[in-house]
């Protein structure tokens, strides 16, 4: 009798699964049937943006090709609008969804995009990046860090596709480590070893983190810890790690060997003016060290490689940059939906791809890009080697997950990383009471 009831239950178990199965099947097949993948009338959407100066250019070029190739073959016109700093787009973009007149595509970092998602604005594109015909080709070739990022929300669900991305290098006075017979670290003990002779040299700090944040995020990692989940739970207090890692830069900076870059605000700065041999920031941030060292009295040779690593099990560096969302409001119609996909879709493609890396200080997001013929004759010509140091992390990329909750946001989180670093390095405080301050700043002690 218990293996006929047994038997039963599976078989009704079974027969539930197929039913749902077919009901999934049947909800996607009709969600594909009604998904908009083609324009009646030409449409003009536009994408708000906050790109300035050469990145603009850029940008406005990317538009031109779109509109003269995809968007005339579909109908659509791609209108461009700088909308100011970041600040600034995302001041705007708020206002604007509050209105209901959001635009029909933007930029956006990951966390706006979870805020905006609040509104029921922004438009999930699964059903058009996976579709047989309008899909996105290829789309295993970007990194896979890049694709988690976009699809880290609820459902796993995509809201966003990758545009401007960046990475943490490790910037370093080539003719200076020449003169000396240095080698560039590869390891935090390394590090170390080298910033202590660096000093001995020079009696100034030898190395710097341009981002605080950055480093207590990255660190934890590096050093066997967890940060936080995307439920909103912070457990850097619950290991050794984020303690270790904070005594490795008091051990640093109270020797004098590191700093941070205070009233500078980024580490550029002291580094093209020889205050620093050595520090790790943003490949976005190349073109402050080129412009830093022309034409100047004191300018040397400069070159980038891989960050520093604790150990090979636990590599990692972050990834960063905006992606491009996709938002329905208003009078917004399916077709300029579509449209607005389309464009996305263009942005990551290899032809745009390829020539916004070597046209911005962004990184490509698709491999195939990074080992293109072109794209390695690039980076010899134009001796910017953080377009070679970047992707060569790609493998242990990893990207600061986003939420909300009725508590705090990931900014809060990151906020108090930060002033943990600033509390060591700065106030003198031991490590384990900054991590302690941390969490108690999120009421979590």
């Amino acid at each position: 009798m218990k293996k006929l009831a047994a038997s039963c239950a599976v078989l009704f178990g079974l027969s539930s699964m197929v039913a749902c199965s077919n009901g999934n099947e049947n909800q996607k097949e009709q969600e594909n049937k009604d998904l908009v993948t083609s324009i009646e009338n030409p449409v003009e959407i536009e994408f708000w943006h906050a790109m300035s100066g050469p990145n603009e250019a850029a940008v406005n070029q990317l538009v031109e090709d779109f509109n003269a190739t995809v968007g005339q073959e579909k109908g659509i016109t791609v209108k461009p609008i700088y909308q100011g700093a970041y600040n600034d787009l995302k001041s705007k973009v708020t206002a604007a969804i509050k209105a209901k007149t959001a635009p029909a595509i933007s930029q956006a970092y990951p966390d706006w995009v979870a805020e905006y998602l609040q509104s029921g604005a922004v438009v999930e594109l699964d059903n058009y990046i996976f579709h047989e015909e309008v899909g996105i080709e290829n789309f295993d070739d970007i990194a896979e860090a890049y694709r988690k990022e976009n699809s880290q929300y609820e459902g796993n669900k995509f809201y966003s596709l990758p545009f401007n991305k960046s990475t943490e290098v490790l910037y370093y006075n080539k003719t200076f480590f020449e003169e000396h017979n240095l080698t560039v670290p590869t390891t935090w003990a390394e590090m170390e070893e080298v910033s202590k002779q660096i000093t001995e040299i020079t009696g100034k700090p030898s190395f710097g983190f341009d981002s605080a944040e950055n480093a207590f995020i990255t660190l934890v990692k590096q050093f066997g810890g967890e940060y936080t989940t995307s439920k909103g739970e912070v457990l850097f207090g619950e290991s050794d790690a984020a303690v270790e890692m904070l005594e490795m830069i008091k051990r640093n900076t109270d020797a004098g060997y590191w700093r941070l870059p205070g009233e500078d605000k980024y580490m550029s700065g002291p580094f093209t003016s020889g205050l620093v041999q050595m520090f790790v920031g943003s490949t976005s941030g190349a073109s402050h060290v080129i412009n830093g060292l022309s034409g100047a009295e004191n300018a040397f040779e400069w070159s980038a490689a891989p960050i520093p690593q604790q150990s090979e099990d636990t590599k990692a560096v972050i990834q960063q940059g905006t992606n491009v969302v996709v938002m329905k409001q208003g009078n917004t119609t399916d077709e300029q939906v579509y449209a607005a996909y389309e464009f996305a879709k263009f942005l990551g493609t290899y032809d745009a791809n390829l020539y916004w890396t070597m046209n911005t200080g962004y990184l490509p997001i698709r491999q195939t890009v990074v080992d293109s013929e072109e794209y390695q004759n690039y980076i010899v010509e134009s001796g910017d080697m953080t377009k070679e140091a970047g992707p060569a992390q790609s493998d242990y990329y990893f990207y600061d997950v986003v939420f909300t909750n009725d508590d705090f946001t990931s900014y809060n989180v990151r906020t108090a990383a930060g002033v943990a670093v600033e509390n060591v390095v700065l106030n003198g405080m031991e490590p384990a009471k900054a991590v302690e301050e941390a969490l108690r700043s999120l009421n979590l002690k």
